[in-house]
This record gives C-alpha cells, sequence and structure tokens, in this order.
C-alpha cells in the first residue's frame, strides 16, 4: 500500500513538472516571438535613418530624383533605388510605399507583412515542437512508470500467492497426516475391533492418496511451468477413463450427467486423467458437495468435457486469473475450502498443449461450467 501510495506521489510531481515544463517552453517561444519582433521595429528606425543619411549624400538616385517627405523631412531620392537599396542592406524585412497628401509625396517606411506572417509561423512550429515533445517524453516516462508499477505490483500479487501457496499446502499436508497418526494409533488399541481396525487402516490408505494427488499436483506444475514435464501421447479412452474418474470421485457426492462411450484422443494419458480429477474436485470443493453434472459428447469435430457446479460461481473479473499458478478466489486466511491453487493451472496447460482450450461461465441459476475442448 506504501508503495502504491509513493508511486502516485511520483507520477503527481512528474505531471506537475511535465505541465511547468512545457509552460515554460510555450512561454519562452512567445517571448522570442515579442523579441523578435522588437526588433524589428527598432531596425525599422535604423532603416528610417539610414535612408535619410544616403538620401541627404545623394546615394539614392541623384540624376533621377524627386522630392519627397520622409517623417516631415523633405529629401530627394529615386524610388526605384530607395526599394533597392532597402531591399539588399536589410534583407527584406521592411518596405517603402509611397502616397500622396495634397500637393506632396510621403514615403512611409513599414515592416514587411511577409517578414510578421513568418515570425508568427516560426513561433507555431516552434510551439507546436516544443509540444510534441513534452508530450511524448510524457508518454515515455508515463510508460516507464507503469512498467515499474506494473512489475511491482505482479511482484506483490505473486508474492502473495506464493504466501497463499505455502499455507495451503501446510494445511493440505497437516490435515491428512494428522488424520492417518490419528487413525494408525487407534487402531493400535487392542479394545478396538478388528472391523473397525479395517476401517480406520482404509481411511488411512484414503488420505495417502490425497497426499499423493497434492504431491503429483505440486511436481506436474513446476515440470510444465519449466517446460519439462515430458507427454507420454498414446490413444486414449477418454470416455473409460472419465467413467473411472466419476466412479472414484463419486465418494464425494452425486455425479449426474452423459458419457459418450467410444471416444478417444491422441494425448497423455495421466494428465488428462489429472485434468477431469482436478475439474471435478472443484466442482464438488466450491458446491459443498452438492450434485454436479459431467457430459462428454462430440460436437462437430471437437470432444467436449463440461462439468457444471451449482456453487459459489465465479466473478467474471476472475475468468482469466483463476488458470494463474497459486491463484485462488477467496484468500487463505479466510477460505473455507481446501485447495493449493494449481488444479488449474494444469488444467490450462494440458489442455492447450493437446490443441484443446478451456473456458469458463456462468451456471444457471448458481455456480460455474468448465468446458474443455479437444480437437
Amino acid at each position: 500500500m506504501r508503495v502504491k501510495v509513493l508511486i502516485v506521489l511520483v507520477i503527481v510531481y512528474i505531471l506537475a513538472a511535465f505541465a511547468w515544463l512545457t509552460f515554460s517552453l510555450l512561454n519562452y517561444a512567445n517571448t522570442d516571438y515579442k523579441l523578435k519582433n522588437d526588433i524589428l521595429k527598432a531596425g525599422l528606425n535604423a532603416c528610417t535613418l539610414q535612408v535619410m543619411q544616403n538620401a541627404k549624400n545623394g546615394n539614392l538616385g541623384a540624376d533621377s530624383t524627386e522630392t519627397y517627405y520622409l517623417k516631415q523631412l523633405q529629401i530627394d531620392f529615386d524610388s526605384t533605388q530607395l526599394k533597392s537599396f532597402i531591399k539588399q542592406r536589410f534583407s527584406n524585412s521592411y518596405i517603402a510605399s509611397i502616397a500622396t497628401v495634397g500637393i506632396d509625396k510621403v514615403v512611409q517606411l513599414s515592416i514587411n507583412p511577409t517578414k510578421l506572417q513568418q515570425l508568427e509561423e516560426e513561433r507555431f512550429q516552434q510551439r507546436n515542437i516544443w509540444l510534441y515533445q513534452s508530450i511524448l517524453l510524457l508518454v515515455l516516462v508515463a510508460s516507464g512508470i507503469y512498467g515499474v508499477y506494473y512489475s511491482i505490483d505482479s511482484i506483490y500479487q505473486l508474492n502473495k500467492r506464493q504466501n497463499n501457496f505455502l499455507l495451503s499446502v501446510t494445511h493440505e499436508f497437516k490435515t491428512p497426516i494428522a488424520a492417518i497418526r490419528l487413525m494408525l494409533q487407534t487402531s493400535k488399541n487392542p479394545k478396538v475391533k478388528e472391523e473397525k481396525k479395517a476401517e480406520l487402516i482404509e481411511n488411512s490408505i484414503q488420505n495417502t492418496f490425497r497426499l499423493e494427488e497434492l504431491a503429483e499436483n505440486m511436481l506436474v506444475s513446476m515440470q510444465i511451468e519449466n517446460d519439462k514435464y515430458q507427454y507420454a501421447l498414446s490413444t486414449v479412452d477418454l470416455s473409460e477413463m472419465l467413467n473411472q474418474v466419476i466412479d472414484n470421485q463419486s465418494i464425494k457426492g452425486e455425479i449426474t450427467g452423459t458419457i459418450e462411450p467410444g471416444l478417444t484422443l491422441t494425448g497423455d494419458g495421466f494428465i488428462m486423467r489429472m485434468v477431469a480429477n482436478n475439474l471435478i474436485e472443484n466442482a464438488f470443493k466450491y458446491s459443498d458437495n452438492q450434485p454436479i453434472e459431467v457430459n462428454l459428447y462430440m460436437q462437430g469435430t471437437k470432444k467436449v468435457l463440461e462439468v457444471k457446479d451449482i456453487g459459489v460461481g465465479i466473478a467474471k473479473e476472475d475468468y482469466k486469473k483463476i488458470y494463474k499458478k497459486f491463484f485462488r478466489v477467496q484468500d487463505e486466511e479466510t477460505r473455507t475450502t481446501k485447495g493449493t491453487g494449481l488444479g488449474l493451472f494444469i488444467v490450462k496447460q494440458a489442455v492447450e498443449r493437446h490443441r484443446g482450450k478451456v473456458a469458463v461461465m456462468a451456471n444457471k441459476p448458481r455456480g460455474s461450467v468448465f468446458r474443455v475442448e479437444l480437437p
């Protein structure tokens, strides 16, 4: 939380700094334009003085002159040579125009409108360049900040999921181990009848299966993540395999649905059995062992496996997150169901490795539907 607040403060500071920088650059562009405009106005006075001086010295057409008035001063010059002189000496920054006032001819010197327009265009271009550069730099910095924030948030979320995983694994191991120890200690009591001993031993064996399943999930998930799992491809009878999984899982609750016979797949039988087990176990887990529905059928050229439950359901914003390693919808501190957050990670990786896809949708009136499509 403190890191997020710090990042927000940094973002606000950078935005304020960029706003001030942009304002300063735009203000500089206006100041630069005003300065150049003032220089032109000052140059106009210099131009007027030089015209007077050169006319007085006869440098503006002594042979073919006319009498003009400039700033109420009478001077003689040739208008053509005057314009040529102004253009060459002052780089066409000023122009001379002649007007008749009564019987007198008056010369008016002014700033060339083309020069003023050029200055305005330079100011506009300069403002645009600085504005675009500021926006580009802001976007780059914002992208960098977002990247840092996303990385920090990803590390935080991963750390949180790993902590949840450790808490969950501790719980998952302790419960069956404690149950096995208690049942074996009880079976050692000579007062316990043989029938009860057999029941306790059978329950202990079932708990070892639970431990074995947990260990397999952890091992397979690590191998898949590191691309070290070797898929043993063979012809898998999906229908028969799914019926076996349903028989084994039916001790947890009622399973209805239709399994279309004779559906086969070229793939890894072990990992596909794990996919079915994880989906069915999750359905029971998050529906408090209420009845679930499992269907396997052909749809066009695809084999479709559907597992439906009437449990708590999954929020739409979590649809993509549930396949992440260690992710669980509930926090471990408040969770009411067992699990490690590895099951759906294995499901998605295994199904996609078999060129299939898995999707989740809401069940009606409540619960979730997991749909696996295989080629």
